[in-house]
């Protein structure tokens, strides 16, 4: 324990549907921080497991003032939440820079898989210093996740919301704008078209295979992410696929082609197949196995983008991105003849200054929770000497 983390008092809002943050406040406690935590739902509970905890039943109207009250109660020299795009937490953000309180956004790694972001004061903000000192490129940690044990948490959450919700926290109403029985029954119905979904992600390989001009990729992200709904453009992510289908009809070389590739975790609730006109609709597979073939790739803000820079693949973006400095500049009808690829060593030096500076090796399930509650602990009580 030192005296500056004994010092500190850290209050969490709402995290992972995992034990994660029970996890990071062992970690914290462990190094002599004072931690609490907001339970909006019995869900959040389900994972807290009995630890110090203020309980909001309240209506949204009622949170401003109810927060403010545990800021002061609790005297939280700092505030910890996933994302930054919920209604409590974009509020909550703003009650505590004015209580002087320091804030930190937790979220999966901008260097996935393997890796968690905490970036203080709101995602996606951070930029490189280029007056830092070079460093190497960190490796790519390797954690093992069951997807079956996510999903299990997942429905686990949900179910004791269902359950215990109206009586425990009869105002409570989630932030997602899908309900989760149809996001299931999107994924049940997914599972059942197995084979014909195999099947048609062969077809389409054996077109990219064919394929003899350069090949373009869209990158699709979840509808529902906040990267989409706070940072992406007006429209939303079906905006931005006409936006590029649009323009590669307009502007594309002939003989190019365009793939449009759904996120892995999309439970097939948007037609996306359909929307995608005439491109080539690649549902599922490895990503990276296409960078060797691809001419550049196109997304709102993905992570993939950033994946793609590092493969040394030119990427253009349609929102406000992270890594957007090293993306193409100007008019997307311009990129499909006049792509870029990045410089190699700017991408390296963004990556591991990145990794110093915002990413800790881990994960919210499986393998890595324990390594990246401990790294995100020690991430918060860093550089304050409160």
């Amino acid at each position: 324990m030192t005296d500056a983390a004994a010092s500190r008092r850290v209050l969490l809002l709402q995290g992972p549907r995992s034990p994660f943050f029970a996890r990071l406040a062992d970690a914290l406690t462990a190094r002599g921080a004072a931690v609490t935590r907001v339970l909006f739902c019995p869900g959040d509970a389900l994972f807290w497991r009995g630890r110090p905890a203020l309980r909001f039943r309240g209506r949204r109207a009622d949170w401003p003032a109810f927060f403010a009250a545990a800021l002061r109660d609790f005297g939280a020299t700092d505030v910890v939440a996933l994302g930054d795009g919920r209604w409590a937490h974009r509020e909550g953000f703003a009650l505590a820079r004015a209580a002087g309180a320091r804030v930190h956004v937790v979220e999966q790694g901008w260097l996935r898989p393997g890796w968690l972001t905490l970036e203080p004061d709101a995602l996606g903000a951070w930029r490189p210093d280029p007056a830092a000192p070079p460093a190497p490129e960190p490796p790519a940690p390797q954690f093992r996740a069951s997807f079956a044990a996510f999903a299990a948490m997942d429905v686990a959450h949900h179910l004791a919301n269902f359950a215990l919700g109206p009586f425990s926290y009869p105002h409570h109403r989630s932030h997602e704008v899908i309900h989760p029985a149809r996001e299931w029954a999107g994924w049940l119905g997914k599972a059942a078209r197995g084979p014909w979904r195999a099947a048609a992600h062969k077809r389409a390989l054996a077109e990219i295979d064919a394929a003899t001009g350069p090949l373009f990729l869209f990158a699709l992200q979840l509808e529902t992410d906040f990267q989409i709904r706070d940072h992406g453009p007006a429209g939303g992510l079906r905006a931005a696929l006409a936006q590029t289908l649009a323009s590669f009809h307009r502007t594309a070389p002939p003989g190019a082609r365009l793939i449009v590739k759904p996120h892995p975790l999309d439970p097939d609730l948007t037609p996306w197949r359909a929307l995608a006109q005439d491109a080539l609709y690649l549902d599922g597979g490895d990503l990276e196995a296409l960078y060797p073939r691809l001419s550049g790739v196109v997304t709102v803000n993905s992570t993939a983008g950033l994946s793609a820079l590092r493969a040394g693949v030119a990427v253009a973006t349609l929102g406000r991105a992270v890594y957007e400095g090293l993306a193409h500049r100007g008019p997307l009808d311009a990129f499909w003849r006049a792509a870029s690829p990045p410089d190699p060593a700017r991408v390296a030096a963004f990556v591991a200054q990145m990794a110093q500076e915002i990413q800790t090796p881990g994960a919210f399930d499986g393998e890595g929770m324990a390594p990246g509650a401990a790294g995100v602990a020690a991430m918060i009580l860093r550089g304050r000497d409160t």
